[in-house]
């Protein structure tokens, strides 16, 4: 399998993989013993691995969202629970959905080894959040080392992602308009945006140049290596009941 073709096969799946214990009911669980809400405890569990920076620091690794909402979240979660605690806690959520769902995959711990050498040879400049997750200790049984390992491949792409927009000049949230038109209200704006003229023409340069990115960080890995990986992140996709 090609880097190319690893990319395009996997990509979406580690996505959804990735970011499924977010809002899981267990994830509600943790964050009531945490005393915090759901929505503080995605914020916080996800941003707590850059440690108790500002919040425009959590700003520019989450991009996307409205900055007011964001801060909002973010500086109230702190006051509540430790934001090293509620980082732990939130990979806890998803490394206890491996272990419950994941059992009948083969391959696993395999797929988790190739991920995380993918990951380990990857330059973390500029990829903050990436490279936080990357930093959090893996687990040793495999189920877990698998989802662990999705969401640190998931934040590569996004902190990629981001990266390309700073690249090419294109702020997160024209980005994020042009890519989710009817989730602006979501993300916790109440207005669309003014796009400046030129704006849709860099955009559609951003997903190109963010493949291409993830193309060669793929190459780290063997062809066999990729082939195994797609296969295990097909049967897990599957045994999570996600949708293609």
């Amino acid at each position: 399998m090609t880097p190319e073709e690893f990319t395009a096969a996997t990509a979406s799946k580690i996505q959804q993989i990735g970011a499924m214990h977010y809002f899981d009911p267990a994830a509600k669980a943790a964050a009531e013993e945490l005393g915090l809400d759901g929505l503080r405890f995605y914020f916080v569990g996800r941003a707590g691995v850059l440690g108790d920076s500002p919040a425009e620091v959590a700003q520019s690794s989450f991009g996307y969202f409205e900055p007011g909402l964001l801060a909002k979240m973010w500086n109230t979660g702190k006051e509540r629970a430790n934001f090293a605690a509620t980082a732990q806690a939130q990979l806890g959520v998803a490394h206890q959905i491996g272990a419950d769902r994941l059992g009948g995959v083969e391959g696993l711990a395999d797929a988790a080894v190739a991920m995380r050498q993918m990951a380990e040879a990857v330059d973390p400049a500029g990829l903050p959040l990436f490279a936080g997750f990357r930093g959090m200790e893996t687990p040793e049984d495999p189920t877990q080392a698998f989802m662990h390992q999705a969401i640190v491949h998931r934040e590569l792409r996004g902190s990629v992602h981001l990266a390309c927009c700073a690249a090419l000049g294109l702020p997160s949230r024209a980005a994020h308009q042009l890519k989710r038109p009817n989730d602006q209200e979501a993300f916790g704006y109440k207005d669309t945006l003014e796009l400046n003229e030129g704006d849709e023409g860099i955009y559609a340069q951003l997903e190109p140049m963010t493949e291409a990115a993830m193309v060669r960080h793929a190459s780290a890995i063997s062809v066999e290596q990729r082939s195994q990986v797609a296969a295990v992140v097909d049967a897990a996709h599957s045994a999570l009941g996600l949708n293609n």
